[in-house]
């Protein structure tokens, strides 16, 4: 089992989030815990993280001039501080004044009935918090020089972990071979490095940061595995449902192959009965940084999962979500998940 964590102690892997193994994720997660059931946050923990610097360590894909024009747009819960993945050293924030969002996830294999091995693939951008005191308790005592040393670590510092929040990344296929195949330090240069995600966009995560900054203002968890609107869903009976061209992909999972179908997608969407628009994502991108006003579809597929969300780009807000717990037969967006918007969309003008 191949597993990767991108929250790193100087340039080493820590793999702390990985103690456990879980079969579903969402797009946007708010929460303490983001599998299984459902759960509060504990007493005190947003007054915790409220009082915190979130040490933000991100892709190098985008600048940080970008990265400070979405943030100062986007999070103001707590102050904030940028890190490059190769100046962080996570023992270096223990004095509990800080909070972290970083990139993780892992690979896991699972052997079914028939013998068959499945593969799964999880990468996110992980908000939380350490228990400072319980972990520097647990660090003292342990033994540096001991082979154990950096296993023992990652457990450490994962039974002190206090989760926030969660974003689920879309690995872009071409980058699947790569995150099957290759050793932890190629996936982990690759996640940093490399345009690998479809939803890893400057406006996507402007809208994404304010969902996570707005939800924990509220202080109410985010469960996404429901599947809800909001009133103004209606406003699309009149106004355009941008489609990024991502959309136009279809993946194959008996192949492990993906080509752009944009007559496939045409013939799916025809279902829809309001108005839509395909437009490129780096479009898409420069409307939301500049604050326009407008909706646009977002797809996350989580191995065979998926998650739909149409989202107001202003506020970042999602108006729309469904999750769609599917089969290898439907990792694409089907005409069914389109009627779904519609009769959404026909729910709220009713309203």
């Amino acid at each position: 089992m191949t597993k990767f964590n991108f929250i790193s102690i100087k340039y080493s892997l820590i793999s702390f989030a990985l103690l456990f193994f879980i079969n579903s994720f969402s797009q946007v997660s708010i929460g303490p815990r983001h599998v299984g059931k459902s759960k509060k946050f504990p007493k005190e923990r947003l007054g915790k993280f409220k009082n915190t610097e979130t040490i933000f360590v991100l892709s190098d894909i985008i600048d940080t001039e970008t990265y400070e024009k979405l943030l100062s747009d986007s999070w103001d819960i707590t102050s904030y501080q940028l890190v490059k993945r190769e100046d962080f050293n996570l023992l270096n924030y223990l004095d509990g004044n800080y909070s972290f969002a970083n990139l993780e996830g892992y690979h896991k294999q699972k052997q079914m009935k028939s013998g068959a091995i499945v593969d799964y693939i999880y990468i996110y951008i992980n908000f939380f918090m350490l228990d400072n005191e319980g972990l520097k308790k647990d660090i003292k005592k342990l033994d540096p020089e001991s082979k154990k040393y950096e296993r023992k670590l990652n457990k450490a510092i994962s039974s002190n972990r206090e989760n926030i929040a969660r974003v689920d990344l879309f690995p872009k296929d071409t980058f699947l071979p790569t995150a099957l195949s290759s050793d932890t330090s190629v996936i982990m240069d690759s996640i940093y490095s490399r345009d690998v995600f479809y939803n890893y966009k400057s406006g996507f995560l402007k809208n994404y940061f304010q969902k996570v900054n707005d939800q924990l203002k509220t202080g109410e968890e985010y469960w996404m595995y429901d599947n809800d609107y909001l009133p103004e869903l209606k406003n699309l009976s009149k106004q355009t449902l941008y489609i990024p061209n991502y959309h136009l992909i279809k993946y194959n999972p008996w192949k492990m192959t993906a080509k752009e179908d944009k007559d496939d997608f045409k013939d799916t969407f025809d279902s829809y009965d309001y108005k839509f628009e395909f437009q490129d994502e780096d479009e898409i991108d420069r409307r939301i940084l500049a604050g326009e006003e407008f909706y646009y579809l977002r797809f996350v597929r989580v191995n065979s999962q998926k998650f739909i969300h149409i989202v107001n780009s202003k506020t970042g807000e999602i108006v729309y979500r469904n999750y769609v717990a599917g089969m290898l037969s439907s990792y694409n967006l089907k005409k069914r998940h389109v009627k779904d918007i519609n009769s959404h969309i026909k729910k709220a003008l009713k309203k």
